[in-house]
């Protein structure tokens, strides 16, 4: 009885192992057809990176090629004569009134006035020279901006006299330097000025500039 039982089992066991190795085929290719869709996953994604790259190549490009916006500006005062006689004290003022026109751009504003001062002897040489930053500031494409100059009085020597109240920051110092820049001139070479020479410019925020200048007579 053991034999026919064996032999009844050996076919059971070959249709096993067909099934098993038949099911792994079936695995395999499952598997490699996987991979293969990896692949060309994997392919359209470079593609994708590729062309994005190239994209973004060329829009750096066309960004460095492409001009930027010109700001052009233009200063000039509204009254007074170019040269001005000015009384020997402490306490005389000279009323500066600009009027600005700055191009369309929106890079342009806001804009930046600063006055600029060079006292000379009788013989124009400098005596001293100085800059005052940020007297002003321009917030439209057209404005008025007067000042106030006191040339005698270094500590209170400019101020913007329409400066809005909010914002206002009173009288700004002149820090005026020897001819060597190394130090700030004293009384001494101070009492020899005659005359002094002040330019108002204005500097956008985006580029160009435009000075006027006006001469003042302190003898």
């Amino acid at each position: 009885m053991i034999i026919p039982i064996l032999v009844l089992m050996m076919p059971l066991q070959a249709q096993q192992q067909q099934q098993v190795e038949q099911q792994l085929i079936r695995q395999q290719q499952q598997l490699e057809q996987v991979h293969r869709e990896l692949l060309q996953q994997q392919v359209q994604l470079e593609r994708m990176l590729g062309m994005l790259e190239r994209h973004a190549q060329q829009a750096q490009q066309e960004r460095r090629e492409e001009p930027r916006p010109v700001c052009t500006v233009e200063v000039r005062r509204v009254n007074g004569a170019d040269q001005r006689r000015v009384p020997a004290n402490v306490g005389a003022m000279v009323p500066l009134n600009l009027f600005s026109t700055i191009s369309r751009p929106n890079s342009c504003l806001p804009a930046e006035v600063r006055v600029t001062a060079s006292y000379l002897d009788a013989a124009d040489n400098l005596i001293c020279t100085g800059t005052v930053e940020t007297v002003a500031v321009l917030t439209g494409l057209t404005q008025s901006v007067n000042l106030e100059i006191r040339p005698w009085n270094l500590r209170e020597f400019v101020r913007w006299r329409n400066e809005p109240p909010q914002v206002n920051s009173g009288p700004k110092r002149l820090g005026c330097l020897n001819p060597e820049g190394t130090a700030e001139t004293t009384s001494e070479d101070l009492e020899r000025v005659t005359s002094v020479r002040a330019r108002a410019t204005v500097l956008p925020n985006g580029g160009g500039m435009s000075t006027t200048e006006v001469q003042l007579n302190l003898r």
